[in-house]
C-alpha cells in the first residue's frame, strides 16, 4: 500500500446557517485565549490522503488564515508514495517538517485513519483500549468580565443540561474578581458538580489586546484563593515552559494543576512527569506533536507513561484529559484517545460550548456529529480509523481546495522545480525508499527517548 492522491482545503464555517454578507456583523464570542478578537468562523485546513487500495484518510488542523497554503507541495514531495502502514517513516517525516520551521504533527491523524480502516478496527482498539463512553463537560470559551451573575448562568444550565462539570475562564490580574465568578458558580450548582477553571497563560496572545500574564506569585495567590471552592483542576496557570515554575505551584496548593495543551514533544512532557509539573495532563492531539513524531504518537506515549507510573505508585493520581477545542476532526481523536483508557480511570472529556460556538458548527463537516445519550454521555465510534465521515457537501460549500496532488503532478513539478536530471536522480533516491517502505508492517511505535 501506498499513497498516491493527497488534496488539502481551506475551510471557514461560520457560526451561523449562512455565512453574512460583506457589510453584515456576522455572530461571534471573544475567545479568552485571545483578548480583544471576535471569533465568528471555524477556520481549518482538511487533508485527504488516499492510497492505491482505495483507502483513504482524514485529518485537520487550526487555521487563522492563508498560513498553510503552500503546505500542499510540501506534502507532495515528503508523503507521496510511502506505505502509511510504515509510522516509524511517518514520524520521521514529521519530524523533518520541522527543520523548516514547520510543525505538522496534525497530519498523522490521516495516517492512523488510514491504518484503523487497513485493520478494520477503529483508532482505540489498534492502540489497545477498550473503547466505550466519554463523559463531556461543558467548555466555556469566554471570561464574560467575570461577571458572577453569568457564571450562575452557565453552570445552571450545564448542570441542568446533565453535563458533568463546567469549564470557566478566567483572564485578568484581580485575584478576588476571579476567585468570586467561580465561587458563584460553585454557590449556583452545589459541591457535587465538577467546574474546572483555565486561565490560559501557556500560550498567551497579544495579536490584538495585552495578555495580563501571570508569574508565580499570582499563579500561587489564585490557586490558593480557589481552594475553598474545590475545583477539579486550574488549567495553565503559567507558560507552558515553567516546567519548574507549575512543579513549585503544584507543591504549594491543594488545587490540583492542569496543562500541556499545545506542548510540542515527548520531551515535554517527560520532563513535566519527572518534575512533577501537573496533576492532569491535556496535550491536544492536533496541536502536539510536530518536533519529533505526530500528535497521536506523541499523546499515546503520554498515556502509556502516566499508566505506568501510577501503577508503580499504586494511585491513580495523575490524570489524561485531552483537549480538545479546534474542529470535529480534533474532537474525533480525543474520543479515540480517551477510549484507549480503561472506563476506571477515564476523566471527564472536554466539549466546547460558547454561545453559538457549539457543535452545531465546530462538527459541522461530520456527519452525525457526536450526539450524548440520556445519560449526557457520548460514545466512542467503532467504525475503523478515527471513526467518523466527513460531510464533503459542507467543505464544498465553505471550503476550497487548495491542492491536489498526485504521483504525476508531484513528478512533473520536480521536473519544472529540479530540472531534468535532478529530477530523475531524486526519482530514482525515492524508488529505492519506496521499495524498503513497502515492505515494513504495522506496529505501535516507540517514545525516540
Amino acid at each position: 500500500m501506498k499513497i498516491d492522491r493527497i488534496e488539502l482545503f481551506y475551510v471557514k464555517i461560520p457560526l451561523e446557517e449562512n455565512k453574512p454578507g460583506f457589510f453584515a456583523q456576522p455572530a461571534y464570542f471573544n475567545p479568552s485565549w485571545i483578548p480583544g478578537f471576535r471569533q465568528s468562523e471555524v477556520r481549518f485546513y482538511l487533508l485527504k490522503l488516499g492510497t492505491d487500495t482505495g483507502l483513504e484518510g482524514v485529518a485537520a488542523t487550526v487555521g487563522m488564515g492563508p498560513e498553510r497554503s503552500g503546505l500542499g507541495s510540501i506534502l507532495g514531495n515528503y508523503l507521496m508514495g510511502l506505505n502509511p502502514l510504515d509510522i516509524r517513516l511517518m514520524n520521521q517525516r514529521i519530524q523533518e517538517f520541522s527543520y523548516i520551521g514547520m510543525r505538522n504533527g496534525w497530519i498523522d491523524g490521516a495516517i492512523w485513519d488510514i491504518i484503523g480502516k487497513s485493520r478494520n478496527e477503529p483508532l482505540w482498539k489498534v492502540l489497545g483500549g477498550s473503547g466505550g463512553y466519554a463523559s463531556p463537560y461543558m467548555s466555556t470559551g469566554a471570561n464574560h468580565g467575570h461577571d458572577q451573575v453569568k457564571s450562575r448562568e452557565l453552570s445552571s444550565w450545564a448542570q441542568n443540561q446533565a453535563y458533568k462539570g463546567i469549564k470557566l475562564r478566567v483572564k485578568g490580574l484581580d485575584v478576588d474578581e476571579m476567585v468570586d465568578y467561580v465561587g458563584a458558580a460553585r454557590d449556583q450548582v452545589g459541591p457535587d458538580m465538577k467546574i474546572m477553571v483555565d486561565a490560559n497563560q501557556g500560550w498567551p496572545v497579544d495579536l490584538i489586546d495585552e495578555t495580563p500574564k501571570w508569574n508565580l506569585e499570582m499563579a500561587l495567590s489564585f490557586a490558593k484563593g480557589l481552594e475553598p471552592h474545590n475545583v477539579y483542576w486550574l488549567e495553565e496557570p503559567l507558560n507552558r515552559g515553567n516546567f519548574e515554575g507549575l512543579a513549585e505551584l503544584r507543591k504549594n496548593t491543594r488545587t490540583p494543576i492542569a496543562g500541556g495543551e499545545l506542548n510540542s514533544t515527548w520531551r515535554d512532557f517527560k520532563a513535566m512527569l519527572d518534575l512533577g509539573s501537573l496533576d492532569i495532563y491535556q496535550p491536544d492531539a492536533v496541536m502536539a506533536g510536530g518536533t519529533y513524531a505526530g500528535g497521536i504518537s506523541n499523546v499515546y506515549w503520554l498515556i502509556k507513561e502516566i499508566q505506568k507510573r501510577n501503577l508503580e505508585n499504586n494511585s491513580n493520581k495523575i490524570k489524561f484529559c485531552p483537549h480538545t477545542w479546534t474542529t470535529g476532526l480534533g474532537f474525533a481523536i480525543a474520543l479515540q484517545l480517551v477510549g484507549v483508557i480503561p472506563e476506571a480511570e477515564r476523566s471527564l472529556l472536554e466539549y466546547p460550548l460558547e454561545g453559538k460556538w457549539t457543535a452545531e458548527a465546530w462538527a459541522r463537516f461530520i456527519r452525525g456529529g457526536f450526539p450524548r445519550d440520556s445519560e449526557g454521555r457520548i460514545k466512542i465510534p467503532d467504525s475503523p480509523g478515527l471513526g467518523i465521515e466527513i460531510d464533503w457537501d459542507v467543505i464544498r460549500r465553505f471550503g476550497k481546495r487548495i491542492y491536489k496532488g498526485t504521483s504525476t503532478t508531484v513528478g512533473i513539478s520536480a521536473l519544472r522545480d529540479r530540472g531534468f536530471k535532478q529530477a530523475m536522480y531524486l526519482k530514482k533516491k525515492k524508488s529505492e525508499q519506496f521499495k524498503r517502505s513497502a515492505k515494513a508492517e504495522f506496529s505501535i511505535p516507540k517514545a525516540p527517548f
